[in-house]
């Protein structure tokens, strides 16, 4: 062998020493490593998925995966799958087996995932959802063109945090239910005990056009904006809801951070509680169209004890009642600032609104003081009539009722308010049993203001979950 193919050799004797020895550190030492999937998100988690996923994976779109009552510890991922995963209340109709029936992903990641483009064919139906911990929708988190339905769930206690690292940083959005993009349904749902280090204690909406129909939204809290929903960019609709008893620093019931536009109906907002601005509604740059909604006892350690406006913020009222809010109903803080009140009660009118900055609040017809009668029931109570008088009948003497707009399209109907208790001790599911008179012509009756009036009557139902 000549020295020249000896000293090749050694060369690559050494160089393969190296190598190996460079191996061997960056695979030793986790300070070195490369691992682009730890870079990304240091706080991703490996999740422990339910009994029933393998049967989710193997199912084709249009079946549906029926769950025994029982707590299965774990998470779903919808996968892609338009599948329906329900437990036996769709096929019993029984309410006991949505408390039965218990996922629970014990501290480890979102119990429900939606990610992978599912349209309103994937369905989530008859559940209790808990235990969940993560950086974005601890309970069910939707994104990535997903547009599921949500129905008949019980969500609650769920937490959000944030991920914050040397060189990375995730904010903390969505405890009970995270939503980013798309149309889904979210319908006949509690979110109820949920939490979120920073925004969206309950519900987070962005871009997106979600509707909320019987929702009740109660006890939730964000530390800093959105106690019991924050949304951005959004246009959507919330009907029969109730959005009661959460906290957060700013939007203890709504926080709208930009470019949203809401259109509440027959829905109820009290007990709301903010340290900073906006006990109930924090409105940046938004529009709020409320027809027929009640707006009580929600307490702001700032300003805005229901309403607070900042930037090009809009509210329109028709047929709305507020009562004591504080410290005031109505805060606007700029000069963009726009209110339109009809038919509608405002705490002692003049008092409960103060518009600095030249904000413009337009007075329309029929408004009322917060004189007369209280007909507004606390937190908790459901049947507001038996508060008209003594004997808890029906009166038109109450200062709210016949009072709304009489314009025909705001008319109560299906039934008056003599039949709302009734209703509600029959269970508010099934009107067969009852004798109920339909009232079809226009005009026979004014319209109540409150929830409970408007073109849908006496909406509310005990609650399901």
């Amino acid at each position: 062998m000549s020295n020249r193919q000896i000293n090749c050799l050694l060369f690559f004797v050494i160089l393969f020493f190296i190598s190996c020895e460079k191996e061997e550190t960056a695979s030793g030492d986790p300070t070195d490593s490369t691992d682009t999937v730890e870079e990304v998100d240091p706080c991703a988690v490996d999740p422990v998925y339910v009994s029933f996923q393998s049967e989710i994976d193997a199912a084709s779109d249009g079946d549906t995966i029926l769950v025994a009552p029982g707590t299965y510890e774990g998470n779903i991922n919808f996968n892609g799958k338009n599948v329906v995963v329900a437990s036996e209340y769709l096929t019993t109709g029984d309410t006991s087996y949505i408390r039965t029936t218990i996922i629970d992903a014990k501290q480890n990641g979102s119990v429900v995932r939606f990610e992978n483009n599912e349209t309103n064919q994937a369905a989530l139906i008859g559940f209790t959802i808990t235990g969940g911990y993560a950086v974005k929708g601890a309970g069910v988190y939707i994104s990535g063109g997903a547009e599921p339905t949500l129905s008949n769930l019980r969500v609650l206690g769920n937490s959000t945090y944030i991920c914050e690292t040397d060189d990375y940083y995730d904010e903390a959005e969505g405890g009970g239910v995270y939503v980013n993009g798309g149309s889904p349904i979210l319908e006949e749902t509690t979110i109820r005990d949920n939490s979120s280090e920073l925004n969206g204690g309950g519900l987070y909406f962005a871009n997106t056009d979600l509707d909320l129909i019987y929702v009740t939204v109660v006890n939730n809290d964000a530390l800093n904006w959105g106690g019991g929903l924050f949304t951005t960019t959004t246009n959507s609709k919330i009907k029969h809801t109730d959005i009661s008893l959460n906290s957060a620093s700013r939007g203890g019931a709504i926080y709208a951070q930009t470019f949203s536009d809401l259109i509440i109906n027959n829905s109820t907002f009290s007990s709301n509680l903010v340290s900073d601005e906006g006990a109930a509604f924090h409105n940046t740059a938004s529009t709020f169209d409320f027809v027929n909604v009640a707006v009580a006892y929600n307490e702001s350690d700032g300003q805005g004890g229901a309403y607070f406006m900042n930037g090009t913020a809009t509210y329109e009222l028709m047929n709305v009642i507020n009562l004591y809010n504080e410290p005031q109903d109505f805060y606007g803080a700029n000069s963009g600032n726009f209110a339109k009140i009809d038919y509608s009660g405002v705490t002692g009118v003049l008092e409960g609104i103060e518009m600095n900055n030249s904000g413009d609040v337009q007075w329309g017809t029929g408004n009322l003081d917060d004189n007369g009668e209280e007909i507004f029931a606390d937190a908790g109570e459901y049947c507001i009539w038996e508060l008209l008088n003594d004997s808890g009948s029906a009166s038109n003497q109450a200062q709210y009722c016949d009072a709304g707009n009489p314009s025909s399209i705001y008319n109560d109907a299906p039934f008056g308010p003599e039949r709302w208790c009734q209703y509600q001790e029959a269970g508010g599911f099934n009107l067969d049993g009852l004798d109920i008179t339909i009232d079809t012509s226009s005009n026979s009756e004014r319209n109540d203001m409150g929830a409970y009036g408007g073109p849908e009557g006496a909406w509310r139902r005990v609650s399901r979950n």
